[in-house]
Protein backbone atom coordinates (compact mmCIF):
# COMPACT_ATOMS: atom_id res chain seq x y z
CA UNK A 1 0.00 0.00 0.00
CA UNK A 2 1.56 3.40 -0.62
CA UNK A 3 1.10 6.16 1.41
CA UNK A 4 -1.37 9.07 -0.03
CA UNK A 5 -1.27 11.86 2.79
CA UNK A 6 0.57 14.62 0.97
CA UNK A 7 0.43 16.76 -1.88
CA UNK A 8 2.44 16.03 -4.58
CA UNK A 9 4.38 18.56 -6.77
CA UNK A 10 2.20 19.04 -9.29
CA UNK A 11 -0.50 19.55 -6.72
CA UNK A 12 1.49 22.35 -5.35
CA UNK A 13 2.50 24.23 -8.42
CA UNK A 14 -0.97 24.25 -9.51
CA UNK A 15 -1.93 26.12 -6.10
CA UNK A 16 1.10 28.55 -6.29
CA UNK A 17 -0.19 29.49 -9.89
CA UNK A 18 -3.88 30.00 -8.63
CA UNK A 19 -3.12 31.68 -5.58
CA UNK A 20 -0.69 34.03 -7.67
CA UNK A 21 -3.67 34.61 -10.14
CA UNK A 22 -5.66 36.20 -7.44
CA UNK A 23 -3.18 38.22 -5.55
CA UNK A 24 -1.23 40.10 -8.51
CA UNK A 25 -4.38 41.55 -9.88
CA UNK A 26 -5.24 42.69 -5.94
CA UNK A 27 -1.96 44.12 -5.69
CA UNK A 28 -2.42 46.48 -8.67
CA UNK A 29 -5.44 47.17 -7.52
CA UNK A 30 -3.98 48.77 -4.59
CA UNK A 31 -1.58 50.35 -6.01
CA UNK A 32 -3.74 52.35 -7.80
CA UNK A 33 -5.73 53.12 -5.42
CA UNK A 34 -3.11 53.91 -3.17
CA UNK A 35 -1.88 56.57 -5.57
CA UNK A 36 -4.83 58.34 -6.70
CA UNK A 37 -5.26 58.34 -2.80
CA UNK A 38 -1.91 60.88 -2.71
CA UNK A 39 -2.70 62.68 -5.32
CA UNK A 40 -5.89 63.27 -3.88
CA UNK A 41 -4.22 64.82 -0.97
CA UNK A 42 -2.07 66.91 -2.54
CA UNK A 43 -5.04 68.76 -4.54
CA UNK A 44 -6.11 68.96 -0.87
CA UNK A 45 -3.39 70.57 1.02
CA UNK A 46 -3.17 73.42 -2.68
CA UNK A 47 -6.78 73.91 -1.60
CA UNK A 48 -6.13 74.97 1.96
CA UNK A 49 -3.49 77.07 1.10
CA UNK A 50 -5.40 78.82 -1.67
CA UNK A 51 -8.02 79.61 0.95
CA UNK A 52 -5.60 79.98 3.59
CA UNK A 53 -4.51 83.05 1.66
CA UNK A 54 -7.80 84.05 0.09
CA UNK A 55 -9.12 84.67 3.43
CA UNK A 56 -5.91 86.72 4.72
CA UNK A 57 -6.25 88.73 1.91
CA UNK A 58 -10.55 89.02 2.74
CA UNK A 59 -9.95 89.90 5.90
CA UNK A 60 -6.83 92.08 5.81
CA UNK A 61 -7.88 93.31 2.34
CA UNK A 62 -5.86 94.16 -0.88
CA UNK A 63 -2.82 96.98 -0.57
CA UNK A 64 -3.16 98.62 -4.34
CA UNK A 65 -0.42 97.89 -6.43
CA UNK A 66 1.07 94.95 -5.34
CA UNK A 67 -0.23 92.73 -7.48
CA UNK A 68 1.60 90.59 -7.89
CA UNK A 69 2.63 88.90 -4.87
CA UNK A 70 4.32 85.68 -4.02
CA UNK A 71 3.55 83.65 -1.46
CA UNK A 72 5.61 80.50 -0.47
CA UNK A 73 3.99 77.82 1.43
CA UNK A 74 4.57 74.92 3.82
CA UNK A 75 2.39 71.87 4.54
CA UNK A 76 3.31 72.42 8.52
CA UNK A 77 3.30 76.06 8.43
CA UNK A 78 1.00 77.21 6.27
CA UNK A 79 2.38 80.47 3.36
CA UNK A 80 4.63 83.41 4.06
CA UNK A 81 5.11 86.29 1.77
CA UNK A 82 9.05 86.42 2.24
CA UNK A 83 11.30 83.54 0.69
CA UNK A 84 13.79 81.84 2.88
CA UNK A 85 16.50 79.96 0.64
CA UNK A 86 17.47 77.38 3.21
CA UNK A 87 13.93 75.94 3.42
CA UNK A 88 12.27 73.79 0.71
CA UNK A 89 8.53 75.05 0.03
CA UNK A 90 5.87 72.73 -0.61
CA UNK A 91 4.24 75.02 -2.91
CA UNK A 92 4.09 78.60 -4.57
CA UNK A 93 1.32 81.03 -4.91
CA UNK A 94 1.21 83.81 -7.24
CA UNK A 95 -1.90 86.47 -6.62
CA UNK A 96 -2.48 88.80 -9.12
CA UNK A 97 -5.29 91.56 -9.05
CA UNK A 98 -7.47 93.39 -11.07
CA UNK A 99 -10.10 95.91 -11.75
CA UNK A 100 -13.10 94.35 -13.76
CA UNK A 101 -15.44 96.75 -15.32
CA UNK A 102 -19.24 96.03 -15.64
CA UNK A 103 -21.85 98.22 -16.88
CA UNK A 104 -24.27 97.52 -13.86
CA UNK A 105 -21.68 97.70 -11.31
CA UNK A 106 -22.56 101.61 -9.21
CA UNK A 107 -19.13 103.09 -8.92
CA UNK A 108 -19.70 102.69 -4.73
CA UNK A 109 -19.58 98.45 -5.54
CA UNK A 110 -16.15 99.13 -6.85
CA UNK A 111 -13.94 95.80 -6.14
CA UNK A 112 -10.84 93.95 -6.86
CA UNK A 113 -10.97 90.80 -8.67
CA UNK A 114 -8.14 88.56 -7.24
CA UNK A 115 -6.88 85.53 -8.20
CA UNK A 116 -4.16 82.93 -6.57
CA UNK A 117 -2.67 80.51 -8.61
CA UNK A 118 -1.16 78.00 -6.33
CA UNK A 119 1.68 75.57 -7.86
CA UNK A 120 3.41 72.58 -6.20
CA UNK A 121 7.36 72.45 -6.02
CA UNK A 122 7.52 68.53 -7.00
CA UNK A 123 4.73 68.68 -10.12
CA UNK A 124 3.51 71.17 -12.47
CA UNK A 125 0.86 69.02 -13.65
CA UNK A 126 -1.55 69.69 -10.67
CA UNK A 127 -1.81 73.34 -10.05
CA UNK A 128 -5.12 75.06 -8.37
CA UNK A 129 -6.42 78.36 -9.72
CA UNK A 130 -8.76 80.36 -7.15
CA UNK A 131 -10.37 83.57 -7.63
CA UNK A 132 -12.64 86.02 -5.53
CA UNK A 133 -13.48 89.49 -5.39
CA UNK A 134 -12.55 92.43 -2.44
CA UNK A 135 -14.43 95.77 -2.26
CA UNK A 136 -12.05 98.49 -2.68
Amino acid sequence: MRNEKGMTLVELLISIVIVGLIIVPLFVILTGTFTRTVEQGKDTQLAYFGQEIMERIRVEGYVDGTSPTTYYCLNDQGCVTEEDPDITYDAVATITASTPTYTTTPSSLEFYEIKADIVPIDKQINTLELVTVVKK
